[in-house]
């Protein structure tokens, strides 16, 4: 008798222990208080992490039936992928038991980091005939005779245009509405004129042999 009940006791704790072990369908669990995850991402097989522990891919979780199941909501989850920003997704911010995850992984070079601006390409600089040489406006070019020289008054539009004579730079154009002087010897002079945004001016002048002598430059656009 005594062998008897052991044996009954034995059977009757591998029966309680099948129970519990048995695999109850989802939807009929009403007792549970876990929660179920699916994951809907973009793209859909970006790495899924549990807490820093790697469980699968996103695809793997993306329907109802392949859920994610967990005991609770003390949990977070990480999207990543090569070449694009990691999602973390704290699931203690839901409430509901059921979670649906919608999540689009943002590239690493996404619209929304700085972009560079292609400038528009402005005219082609002056070539100079020589290395430029800076004179200042009020010095004389060449020393001559004082007497054998013409006086010429510059203008230039617009102000600051970069001014060269016979391929040398001479100087920036005064500001707007007012002039330069220059004494220049008789004969003929290259003239050019640039500034970005503006047309190249070039245009051979003869300075004649008098007191005084008007130039007047205009760029065009």
């Amino acid at each position: 008798m005594k062998n008897i009940s052991q044996i009954s006791a034995v059977l009757f704790f591998i029966m309680i222990s099948a129970a519990c072990s048995f695999n109850v369908p989802w939807d009929i669990m009403d007792d549970y208080n876990g929660v179920s995850v699916v994951m809907r991402v973009n793209p859909d097989d970006a790495d899924v992490l549990l807490n820093g522990r790697l469980i699968g891919a996103a695809y793997e979780f993306s329907s109802a039936g392949a859920a994610l199941r967990l005991a609770s909501r003390q949990n977070e989850l990480v999207f990543k992928k090569r070449g694009f920003r990691e999602e973390a997704i704290d699931l203690r911010t839901y409430s509901s038991r059921h979670i649906t995850l919608k999540v689009v992984l943002q590239s690493e070079s996404s619209p929304d980091s700085e972009a560079e601006i292609a400038l528009p390409e402005g005219p082609p600089a002056y070539e100079a005939k020589s290395e430029p040489t800076p004179v200042q406006p009020d010095e004389k070019p060449l020393t001559v005779e004082q007497e054998s020289l013409t006086e010429v008054t510059l203008t230039v539009i617009p102000e600051e245009t970069a001014v060269y004579i016979d391929g040398k730079f001479w100087g920036l154009a005064p500001a707007e509405g007012k002039s330069a002087i220059l004494r220049l010897p008789p004969g003929k002079y290259d003239f050019a004129a640039f500034k970005p945004g503006f047309r190249i001016y070039s245009k051979e002048v003869t300075v004649p042999k008098q007191d005084a002598f008007t130039l007047a430059i205009a760029l065009q656009k």
